[in-house]
């Protein structure tokens, strides 16, 4: 049996300099605990770890309604880490190396227009993942886990959401990523390759219309650009777009949807090993007291 506690720590600040420069500024403190416990052998491990994760972002607003802003934050996972320790009586199993993290800059501009209705949004990034696992031998040495190296994701994001007309909104998206791998312990010639199961295009686009009061109905689509399907990209497959569709009817006490997933049923694969999910209709009914 595997157990793991957390303990955290946040604190988050926003200081205004002027009325046009702002600074965000928060870091968080984490402490956590595994064990595994063997009740059969009444045999017992546990590492204790701790990590602090800084963000902070510099914010200029020349006018209400444009904000400019930079930003740097880095985030953990201690399943990178110890997370796999495992009992047993070899004690290669017990995996004991730095905790899988991320560091991601992004700069942007954040809008909005008609009087707060429509806000729109651009982001470019970079986001680098590091310490990243792999298993040299997931058969026959499933607890045997080493870092690979670090993967790094650039790319840039456009996104539009609010209110169109009086009766209908909108909520889109689009995005370009370039995502490679950038150190590769386990395969050096993998370097520079693209990831696996990861597109470089991606999009989005919902029209919700509401013809009467507290009826609904609302289209969406969802876009994945071609990616490859192994590490050496030699196997491409081709992308794929699906529509989701749904009716309802809110009010303060009542909320009755019924939702259709890919409404045209169109067969894809969402990676390599996975098939996409099938035209699904879903009916949901909820009341407030």
């Amino acid at each position: 049996m595997r157990t793991l506690a957390f303990k955290g720590l946040y604190w988050q600040d926003l200081i205004s300099f002027t009325e046009q420069w702002k600074l965000l500024a928060g870091l968080r403190y984490d402490k956590y605990e595994f064990t595994s416990d063997n009740k059969l052998n009444h045999q017992s491990r546990s590492y204790l770890g701790h990590s602090l994760s800084p963000r902070i972002g510099l914010i200029w607003q020349p006018i209400e309604s444009q904000s400019f802003y930079a930003s740097y934050s880095k985030n953990f996972a201690p399943y990178g880490g110890r997370g796999m320790i495992t009992i047993a009586t070899d004690s290669k199993t017990v995996y004991d190396d730095k905790p899988q993290y991320s560091r991601q800059y992004e700069v942007g501009i954040k809008s909005d227009w008609f009087n707060d209705k429509l806000s729109s949004q651009i982001a470019l990034y970079d986001l680098e993942l590091y310490n990243v696992r792999y298993q040299p031998d997931a058969v026959n040495d499933p607890y045997n886990w080493q870092v690979r190296g670090s993967d790094r994701s650039q790319g840039i994001e456009l996104s539009a959401i609010g209110q169109l007309s009086k009766n209908w909104y909108i909520n889109s998206g689009v995005g370009y990523q370039q995502a490679k791998v950038h150190k590769d312990k386990k395969t050096p010639d993998n370097k520079g390759k693209y990831l696996s199961n990861t597109a470089k295009h991606s999009g989005h686009i919902g029209v919700r219309y509401l013809p009467y009061e507290n009826w609904f109905t609302e289209v969406e689509f969802n876009y994945k650009g071609s990616m490859y399907n192994d590490d050496k990209n030699l196997v491409k497959r081709s992308g794929y777009g699906t529509w989701n569709a749904a009716v309802g009817y809110q009010t303060r006490s009542v909320d009755v949807t019924l939702a259709v997933t890919n409404l045209l049923g169109k067969e894809y694969w969402r990676s390599s090993s996975m098939p996409g999910t099938p035209r699904a209709f879903l009916l949901t009914a909820s009341y407030k007291l």
